[in-house]
């Protein structure tokens, strides 16, 4: 998924920032990776575009990213926190638990959800963060073909 570094350059530059080489270098390992990255990872794969990249400037990076909608985070099997391009404001995620592959989805009606649960626990709810998992229809296929064979 390619990233808008127009639109992210103006998002940084609203909050006094600038896209910088190093965090246009995690940007563009983001965008190219087929899957969630991890910080770890995101910081491998930035590094071959800018070496001297520090694993603190990709945190901070990922976290600014994240803040302002560009990136969504991603929690799976192998790594607990990863990341993948945000294709809109407000999305979900649904990741497949056998290649890893992440799709985005924006429909989610939690009104009824989050209000039980403000009820049950006496918080005033102001955000969520919904993931679903399951196998994708690449896999799926797959193990169909391997299982007929």
């Amino acid at each position: 998924m390619s990233l808008d570094t127009a639109q992210v350059s103006a998002e940084l530059s609203d909050r006094g920032l600038r896209l910088t080489r190093q965090s246009r270098a995690v940007l563009d390992a983001i965008a190219a990776a087929p899957c969630s990255l991890s910080p770890l990872q995101v910081y491998d794969a930035a590094r071959e575009q800018c070496p001297e990249l520090g694993l603190t400037t990709v945190y901070r990076t990922l976290e600014v990213l994240d803040e302002i909608g560009v990136l969504r985070r991603v929690h799976g099997h192998g790594h607990c926190e990863s990341f993948v391009p945000a294709a809109t404001a407000h999305g979900h995620t649904v990741v497949c638990d056998a290649c890893g592959r992440v799709t985005e989805f924006t429909a989610c009606d939690m009104d009824a959800v989050a209000e039980a649960a403000a009820r049950e626990t006496g918080y005033r709810i102001t955000d969520h963060f919904l993931q679903l998992s399951g196998i994708c229809s690449r896999c799926a296929h797959s193990a169909g073909e391997r299982s007929a064979g």
